[in-house]
């Protein structure tokens, strides 16, 4: 391993260890910080580090001798198999229009690891020669079932627990060097001025590298979605060229999204 490399994997471990104390104060209530030096093999100073640095971003409380949870719903992150029946009612009918809306045959592109993004899968089933290229297991899993009539690729790195997706500097770096007509990217909020946001510091990384390599990015969130300011910033309103939401989307939003040049369309659910 050469010493570029060293720093990128440092920062992956960090972010991955962050993550691991941030889902066990959150099954806790609360974790102490030789608990945390037993499990994970760091000296107390770098867990008063990672304490700090998770305390600073709002993802945990600090206490005396070490941290508990903060009830906070928009931030918490779900489990990939819990997210699968949320609201699935709305995540469908928009899979379904940005299927037959937004993708032709021959068509590369990028679907990134949420519920509603693999929800797609079903409704690909009579296109032809797509090249589709992702970071989840929920997402290939739902493709498989269409080989060989379509071509999948998978990048690398690491699989966080939580969301069954492929994170760090071997999963940006993989698609920064690979190009699509279109990324489809899915999102826990979308609020003004914050923009599209997401609860995961590592989620968030992929899918802006995903984001900046393909021609255009196709935003699928349900009405529930709009007003909540997760986490981070994953991307800004002018970096997405089209949103598909359903009819319970605020009309406000949908009128100010629009006059900021954004193609907005709001699925009839029925």
């Amino acid at each position: 391993m050469n010493a570029h490399q060293d720093p990128l994997n440092r920062r992956l471990l960090t972010d991955l260890r962050r993550d691991k104390i941030v889902e066990t104060v959150e099954q806790s209530g609360t974790v102490t910080s030789e608990e945390i030096v037993s499990r994970f093999g760091v000296s107390l100073m770098t867990v008063w580090r990672d304490l700090t640095s998770l305390h600073a971003s709002g993802r945990l409380r600090r206490i005396r001798g070490g941290a508990r949870c903060i009830d906070r719903r928009n931030d918490a992150e779900p489990l990939y198999v819990s997210k699968q029946v949320l609201n699935q009612e709305l995540k469908e009918a928009i899979a379904r229009y940005a299927a037959a809306n937004f993708i032709q045959d021959g068509d590369i592109i990028f679907m990134e690891a949420g519920t509603s993004v693999a929800a797609m899968a079903k409704s690909l089933v009579n296109y032809r020669g797509l090249t589709i290229i992702g970071n989840g297991l929920g997402t290939m899993n739902e493709l498989a079932t269409l080989l060989p009539e379509i071509t999948i690729y998978c990048c690398g790195g690491m699989l966080r627990e939580v969301a069954l997706t492929f994170v760090g500097p071997q999963a940006e770096e993989y698609f920064r060097h690979v190009n699509a007509h279109t990324c489809f990217l899915g999102a826990t909020g979308l609020a003004f001025p914050e923009g599209v946001t997401d609860p995961s510091p590592l989620e968030i990384q992929v899918k802006r590298a995903m984001a900046a390599s393909a021609g255009r990015v196709v935003l699928l969130i349900d009405s529930t979605k709009f007003g909540v300011r997760s986490l981070s910033m994953m991307l800004t309103l002018k970096q997405i060229a089209v949103i598909v939401t359903d009819g319970g989307a605020p009309p406000a939003y949908v009128a100010r999204l629009r006059e900021q040049g954004i193609d907005v369309h709001v699925v009839d659910v029925g």
